[in-house]
């Protein structure tokens, strides 16, 4: 049975502003990721016989962000960004539009960019990249599965031709919310387990000289907890 990691990546640092953005990440227990994904895994995955290898280890790499309309300017075609607006033709050589290429761009604030599965030293890499408006420290667990198990049938309905988005409203109600809202919330630092959380923040120039420094060296745990407390 091919084994699934789970990657969870959230920029710690404004990389145009330098601003911590620590601190507005979801405090969501990965254990949500864990259970949303095993049923995926059990009712989609298994049943079409995908991402099946004697030699590669597949990670799901989980990317939230929260939707800025003057940032987030382009996706590419999906089922879950909706239609493109009548007299838009699809371009297959590009794959990505203009937001107001969509239909109904206006009002809509949660967005999807699956990519191909690709490969990264021998594991292959299945992205899942969710920009929305209620992506914050405060989202409940409960918001977050919702968008991250549509942020997983983003991904593989872009991946696998033959699944559509039908399948997965179709599992959508089997989710077992209780479960969800079983784990505690906001979860301890620990249990969140993003990418680098045992590294450092430091973003700093270099004029060929000279190191300085712009943010940090700061703890990520260290900083996270002096902010929020040992929760």
């Amino acid at each position: 049975m091919t084994m699934v990691e789970i990657n969870r990546v959230w920029l710690n640092v404004d990389t145009d502003t330098n601003k911590i953005t620590l601190f507005s990440r979801p405090r969501v227990s990965i254990r949500v990721d864990e259970y949303i994904w095993s049923l995926i895994e059990e009712h989609i995955v298994k049943p079409h016989k995908l991402m099946r290898s004697e030699k590669h280890k597949y990670l799901l790499k989980i990317a939230f962000g929260r939707f800025d309309s003057v940032r987030h300017r382009y996706y590419p075609l999906s089922p879950y960004n909706g239609t493109l607006r009548e007299g838009v033709k699809p371009d297959s050589a590009n794959g990505w539009y203009p937001r107001e290429d969509f239909a109904g761009s206006e009002e809509r604030t949660t967005w999807f960019s699956p990519d191909k599965i690709w490969t990264n030293c021998g594991n292959k890499v299945l992205d899942v990249n969710v920009d929305a408006a209620n992506v914050s420290e405060s989202i409940t667990p409960r918001e977050y599965a919702d968008l991250l198990f549509d942020g997983i049938g983003a991904a593989l309905v872009f991946n696998f031709k033959r699944l559509k988005r039908e399948e997965f409203d179709g599992l959508k109600p089997k989710i077992d919310w209780s479960m969800v809202e079983s784990f505690p919330f906001p979860a301890p630092f620990e249990e969140q387990q993003y990418i680098g959380d045992e590294g450092k923040i430091h973003v700093y120039s270099w004029d060929g000289r000279q190191e300085t420094n712009l943010v940090g060296p700061y703890s990520v745990r260290d900083l996270y907890l002096d902010h929020f407390g040992k929760l």
